[in-house]
């Protein structure tokens, strides 16, 4: 499976588990996706992606930014909920 995939997998998943706000903001990707991501980076230092290649990152670049988003999204709840 590529990391596209199983990334996209892991956080359907997290999000279909219906998580807290704490559990928002302590999630990670598995060492998996993660290794991945990192090895891609790596080759892309080295030479320019293949198109395949550049999907994956790209795919796993946005995933990154929509939990971003929803951790400081689930910081803002857990502050409101502190007030």
């Amino acid at each position: 499976m590529s990391i596209e995939s199983l990334a996209s997998v892991e956080v359907a998943r997290f999000i279909a588990s219906r998580p807290s706000p704490e559990q928002v903001i302590a999630f990670q990707p598995s060492s998996e996706v993660v290794e991945r991501a990192y090895e891609l980076i790596e080759i892309e230092r080295a030479r320019a992606l293949t198109e395949d290649e550049r999907r994956e990152l790209d795919s796993y670049l946005t995933i990154q930014h929509i939990m971003i988003l929803a951790k400081a999204e689930a910081h803002r709840q857990l502050q409101q909920q502190a007030s």
